[in-house]
C-alpha cells in the first residue's frame, strides 16, 4: 500500500472542508457550541467513514455516467450540475470571507481577490498539484492549531446531539465528497479504509482542537480569531484561516475547471469565469453570503451523500451476486 499517495487523497478531503466557517471557528460554535465536544468528534469520525463511502462509490457513479439508461444518465447530470453550482457557490463564499479575514486582521486589501485570481489558474493544472500543495497545507495548518490549542482550556463537555452531527456532516460532505468522487485513481479496500479511518481521526482531533479554542467565545464571529487576540497571536490566527480558506478555494476552483473541460470547455474561459466571480465576491458580505448558500449546500449534500449510499449498497450486492456464482 503507497501511505503516501493515501495520505495525499486524506489531506485533500480534509483541505477541502475546512474552509472559513471551520477555521474561524464560528461553523464548529454554530453546530456544537451548545451540544458539547463530543458531538464534534463524532462528527469528525463520521467525516471519515463518509469519505471512505464517496471513494468506495466512485467507480459505480462513473460507470452509472455511461449507461446505457437515459434515465440514470440524466440523474447524473443532474447531481453534477447541483454539484458544479455549489462548488461555485463555495468558491465565492471563501473568496469573500478571504477579503473580510484578512483585512480584519492585517488590515491588507485586495487579498481575497489575488487569492481567487491564483487559484483560478491552479485549477487549471494537474490534480496532483492540488495534492502536494495539499499535503504541504493541511499538517501545517493542523500544527498551528495544536499551538492554539496548547493555550486552551481543554473542555470535557460531553454532551452528545445527533441533529447537530447530521447537520454538520450534510453541509460539510458535497465539497469533500464531490472532490473524493472524481479522483481518477482507484484504491483497494484495504487503502479505502486506512484513508477514511485517517481522515476520521485527524478531522476529529481538529474538531476538538477548534472547540476547546473557541467555546469561551462561541458569540463572536469569528471565535478562534477573538481568542488568538486575547492571548497575543492574532497573526497566528489570520494565517490559519487564510491557509483553510486556501487549501478550500484550491478545490473548488480544481473541481469547476475540471468540470467545464469535461464538456469541452477551454481552460481560458474557466479562469477568466472564475475571475469574474471572484471580483462580484468581494462585493458580498461573507455573512450574508453564507447564511443563503450553506443551508442550500447542506442539503444537496445530503442528497447527494443518500445517492452514494445507494450506489455503494448496489455495488456491494453485484460483488457478493458475481462471488456466489
Amino acid at each position: 500500500m503507497k501511505v503516501l499517495k493515501c495520505l495525499q487523497i486524506c489531506f485533500i478531503y480534509i483541505g477541502s472542508i475546512i474552509g472559513a466557517g471551520f477555521a474561524t471557528g464560528r461553523e464548529i460554535m454554530l453546530y456544537f457550541g451548545g451540544n458539547g465536544i463530543l458531538s464534534g468528534v463524532i462528527a469528525g469520525v463520521l467525516m471519515g467513514v463518509l469519505c471512505g463511502l464517496f471513494l468506495w462509490s466512485a467507480k459505480s457513479f462513473r460507470k452509472l455516467k455511461s449507461s446505457k439508461s437515459l434515465i440514470w444518465r440524466g440523474i447524473c447530470v443532474l447531481i453534477k450540475v447541483a454539484l458544479w453550482i455549489c462548488t461555485l457557490a463555495s468558491f465565492v463564499c471563501m473568496v469573500s470571507g478571504c477579503e473580510e479575514i484578512i483585512f480584519k486582521t492585517y488590515g491588507i486589501a485586495n487579498v481575497g481577490l489575488w487569492t481567487g485570481i491564483l487559484v483560478c489558474f491552479l485549477g487549471i493544472c494537474e490534480m496532483s498539484v492540488t495534492r502536494k500543495l495539499n499535503t504541504f497545507i493541511v499538517p501545517l495548518i493542523i500544527l498551528l492549531l495544536i499551538v492554539l490549542y496548547a493555550q486552551s482550556e481543554k473542555s470535557v463537555d460531553i454532551q452528545f446531539s445527533a441533529k447537530s452531527v447530521i447537520g454538520y456532516c450534510g453541509m460539510n460532505i458535497m465539497m469533500g465528497g464531490y472532490i473524493i468522487a472524481e479522483q481518477e485513481v482507484s484504491f483497494s479496500a484495504k487503502q479505502t479504509i486506512f484513508i477514511s479511518v485517517v481522515s476520521g481521526v485527524v478531522f476529529a482531533l481538529c474538531i476538538a482542537m477548534v472547540y476547546s479554542v473557541s467555546i469561551k467565545y462561541m458569540d463572536d464571529s469569528m471565535p478562534i480569531w477573538e481568542f488568538s487576540r486575547e492571548h497575543g497571536m492574532s497573526s497566528l490566527s489570520g494565517l490559519i484561516i487564510y491557509l483553510a480558506i486556501f487549501s478550500t478555494l484550491i478545490g473548488c476552483s480544481k473541481l469547476i475547471c475540471q468540470e467545464n473541460a469535461s464538456v469541452k470547455i477551454p481552460n481560458i474561459f474557466s479562469v477568466v469565469f472564475l475571475i469574474i466571480f471572484a471580483l462580484f465576491a468581494l462585493k458580498l458580505d461573507f455573512s450574508t453570503v453564507v447564511g443563503y448558500c450553506y443551508p442550500i449546500i447542506g442539503y444537496v449534500g445530503i442528497i447527494y451523500t443518500c445517492f452514494m449510499i445507494l450506489l455503494s449498497v448496489q455495488y456491494a450486492v453485484r460483488r457478493r451476486k458475481f462471488a456466489c456464482q
